[in-house]
């Protein structure tokens, strides 16, 4: 009897196993058919809600489109896409083609899991100078390109016009009212406070968690500050400015404790923000897709307040990888790289997301300019501040996510808080 129950479980992991890494499913449940003649390409993706619809148009066009490839477009979750992608990959079981954030790029060319995509590229007929070469540059390790990316998605800023304009903080041509410098941004949340109906509030944002970190990088990075280590795979060292940091966070910090403007331990800052409780709130670029379907919200998106002189903000890249694999087919790879390249040229569909194409020719196109919305913060793209090329890029953030917090909530100085985020950090990469 046990044996048989082992032999049972050992075809039904074998089952998944196969399902997972060679196969997908139909809308009806079934095996994904592959049409005759064609080269299959199976791609994973991490994305959810939204974003994997727009993605599922897109390749749903692709392969209407000619019928000499198919991309065999699987789902995957999230919160273990990276554990799985790298074990399989590992394996020698990965995916064809893959989705990765530019901050784990570091990670997977330095463990030689993904691919150089020069060689095919160039025989494909990819056009390196059609994308935004700040985007294009956190995907570029030792001269050699290692993904083609999607978009850009930088933290930015949300406003009210219903609120903001009661205030008087909207412009005749409806633009927001705003200088922007340090002190005039405290100016504009205070007038907020001050103007607005006591069961409102001038700005929704969260208290603690990966929000804060990125507006906290934002503010770092206008400041002067561009690392936190060394952009080096393996032996990076830690060159965090604490001056700077520790200016930032303290300007964060009095935004709760001093001026008041943002209530402390909100619940869901989203749904203050999509409610009409709060005036502004700061997020990223993906919730433009969400604030634009809510029905009586009149919003105005633009750049994170570029208060500290230097135009900066932190931001990632969602971007195209081809896994390494020893028995790879050369008619596959290629085939993968005219879909990234056909995807990047539809970065109109991905744009409804709210995320920027990262192809400039796009960004600069007709198609593009009539979205509403995304034109008024395109620009950052020319300026966002990538995670440092490292394999410890994630631990990193976990750091400082989690150190940054003790500020937030009061229970630590900024000066302490960076001693501990320098130990530890410091303890990571061995420095």
């Amino acid at each position: 009897m046990k044996k048989k129950l082992m032999l049972l479980i050992g075809i039904i992991i074998t089952a998944i196993t196969l399902a997972a890494c060679s196969g997908g499913s139909d809308d009806a449940g079934g095996k994904v058919k592959v049409p005759e003649g064609a080269t299959e390409v199976v791609m994973w993706n991490l994305f959810g809600g939204g974003d994997a619809a727009f993605m599922k148009e897109i390749v749903d066009e692709f392969n209407a489109s000619q019928d000499e490839i198919f991309i065999n477009n699987i789902q995957q979750e999230f919160e273990e896409y990276y554990t799985k992608l790298i074990t399989s990959v590992s394996a020698g079981k990965g995916p064809d083609l893959a989705i990765s954030h530019s901050n784990v790029l570091p990670e997977l060319v330095n463990q030689g899991l993904v691919q150089e995509l020069d060689t095919y590229g160039e025989e494909v007929g990819v056009n390196w100078d059609e994308f935004n070469p700040n985007v294009l540059d956190s995907t570029v390790f030792d001269g050699q390109h290692f993904a083609i990316p999607i978009d850009t998605h930088p933290h930015i800023f949300f406003v009210n016009n219903q609120l903001a304009g009661d205030a008087g903080l909207l412009n005749e041509d409806g633009s927001v009212k705003m200088e922007q410098t340090p002190e005039g941004f405290v100016e504009f949340l205070t007038t907020l406070k001050e103007e607005l109906p006591k069961d409102k509030f001038p700005m929704a944002f969260s208290t603690a968690g990966v929000d804060s970190y990125r507006l906290w990088f934002s503010f770092y990075s206008q400041l002067g500050g561009e690392n936190i280590v060394t952009d080096d795979l393996e032996n990076p060292e830690y060159v965090l400015d604490v001056d700077k940091a520790i200016e930032a966070a303290n300007y964060m910090h009095d935004l709760w404790y001093e001026h008041e403007v943002i209530p402390l331990n909100l619940a869901d800052f989203y749904a203050d923000f999509q409610s009409g409780n709060a005036a502004t709130m700061s997020t990223g670029v993906w919730a433009t897709g969400t604030w634009e379907a809510t029905e009586g919200l009149e919003f105005t998106a633009i750049p994170a307040p570029n208060i500290f002189g230097k135009e900066a903000a932190f931001g990632n890249s969602h971007t195209f990888v081809i896994p390494a694999s020893q028995d790879a087919e050369p008619e596959v790879q290629k085939a993968a790289i005219e879909f990234m390249n056909y995807a990047t040229d539809k970065g109109v569909v991905w744009a409804e997301a709210g995320h920027i194409p990262a192809k400039t020719t796009v960004v600069e196109s007709e198609e593009y300019a009539e979205l509403p919305y995304r034109s008024d913060y395109a620009e950052v793209a020319n300026y966002v501040n990538f995670p440092d090329q490292t394999v410890h890029a994630r631990g990193i953030q976990d750091i400082l996510i989690r150190n940054l917090d003790l500020i937030w909530t009061d229970e630590e100085s900024p000066e302490k808080a960076f001693e501990l985020i320098e130990q530890e950090v410091k303890a990571l990469i061995g420095g």
